[in-house]
């Protein structure tokens, strides 16, 4: 016998919850627009301003302690956030909303609660890299003696170029951060959403099963 509401429990970890979001909930425009224009602005910068290797290494270690902080509190307020919306949350109008489907094929519920979820990976993932860079991208951290070693005894017959590692770290930990932000926004927006969306659903007589 099927269990209602069994496929709730689909998922079993935060990555299979972050594909399911990338399977099936369109990316907001304006973020992605935002993000390959941050990019390409920071590929160019590299590019036509090679020389700039200890600048961007400087702003690569302020990037990682202030984001680290920052990160930390703004995803401290966003659980405590979504915890209260999911506590204060009727029972009755979220089952309504299990019961009526999205155009993605999932219930409304889930699109709801995936949409503050995937903001959490967002902001979990690169605290990762924040905190990373900071034990290993230091004056003295593992990165510049891998790098200085593979100098003097090259790995594989190869060894590590610093300007590209620096430029690649940069771009990439840069345009991370600028989504990032950009996904805070989202998440006044999907917060907001959800709260207009239960004062709607909550008044049965608009309710329309499909």
């Amino acid at each position: 016998m099927k269990v209602y509401g069994i496929d709730l429990l689909k998922e079993k970890s935060l990555w299979q919850i972050w594909s399911a979001c990338v399977r099936h909930l369109p990316s907001s425009k304006f973020n992605l627009v935002i993000t390959i224009f941050s990019f390409t602005l920071l590929v160019s910068e590299c590019y036509f301003f090679p020389d700039r290797q200890t600048g961007r290494v400087n702003v690569l270690r302020e990037l990682a302690s202030a984001g680290l902080g920052f990160g930390s509190t703004i995803l401290g307020f966003l659980i405590a956030g979504f915890t209260i919306f999911a506590t204060l949350a009727k029972p009755d109008m979220l089952r309504r909303m299990y019961d009526v489907k999205h155009a993605s094929g999932l219930p409304y519920l889930k699109v709801n609660f995936f949409a503050f979820v995937e903001v959490f990976i967002v902001y979990i993932t690169i605290l990762f890299f924040y905190l990373l860079i900071t034990i290993i991208g230091g004056p003295n951290g593992a990165v510049g003696a891998v790098v200085a070693q593979s100098i003097k005894v090259p790995i594989a017959g190869y060894s590590i170029d610093p300007v590209s590692l620096v430029n690649i770290a940069y771009v990439m930990l840069s345009t991370a951060s600028i989504y990032a932000f950009l996904a805070l926004k989202s998440f006044i927006f999907n917060t907001y959403h959800a709260v207009m969306t239960s004062t709607v659903w909550s008044f049965k007589e608009n309710l329309k099963i499909s």
